[in-house]
């Protein structure tokens, strides 16, 4: 079994949802190992129409976490014959047990040829970023946020609402940055990283805004 975290659409409040097959312990034990991780979106959805901004959204959600951290660097790989860490896929129904609310689930590192991988259900109608969102059509930046905090390690955080990697958030509100609680828990695993307040303004106010998606 492979341990992940799944987002699960609740309809009747217009909330995300995400659940974790894994009990017993209060941190995930594995870390990535101090140097590149290797990325790359496999396909793209008929959703969105640029698929530029497919590709945007991967890189602009692990950038989240990049700007923090300083012992990973993520590398996106473009072609298909290279293997790479984490898998990044649009898949079909089957592949979440032909449960449609589950919107995507990602792996935790440490185990395998699956780790840090990422899926995410094509069934759905997506969006790309959180100035866009609606109940019927979820945005990709916010929920590949979350899942890659699984993919480098991080479990839930029930300690604030305002945590990314808090247990769910509302579709109405717009969450796509990391909370205090999140920078605090990532760096104590990946070190941290000296940048600039105005740099990590300038991404936060791109992704408000939706400037890569334009």
């Amino acid at each position: 079994m492979i341990v992940r975290c799944e987002a699960i659409s609740d309809d009747g409040n217009n909330k995300i949802n995400f659940s974790e097959n894994i009990e017993g312990i209060q941190e995930w034990p594995h870390n990535w190992p101090d140097g590149d991780i290797t990325y790359r979106l496999n396909n793209v959805s008929s959703d969105i129409a640029k698929e530029s901004s497919q590709y945007r959204a991967v890189t602009v959600a692990l950038r989240t976490w990049q700007l923090r951290i300083d012992k990973l660097k993520f590398r996106r790989e473009r072609s298909p014959d290279v293997s790479v860490d984490i898998d990044v896929s649009f898949a079909p129904l089957e592949n979440f047990d032909g449960r449609k609310g589950v919107l995507a689930h990602a792996a935790f590192p440490g185990q395998g040829e699956g780790s840090g991988d990422c899926e995410i259900n094509d069934e759905w109608n997506w969006t790309t970023s959180s100035k866009y969102q609606r109940l019927s059509t979820p945005a990709l930046v916010p929920v590949l946020i979350h899942e890659f905090g699984h993919s480098l390690g991080l479990r839930h955080d029930t300690t604030t609402m305002d945590s990314i990697m808090y247990p769910s958030f509302d579709l109405g509100k717009r969450k796509n940055d990391l909370h205090t609680r999140d920078i605090q828990r990532i760096q104590s695993r990946y070190g941290t990283r000296i940048i600039s307040q105005r740099i990590i303004d300038y991404f936060q106010k791109r992704r408000d805004e939706a400037w890569d998606f334009e």
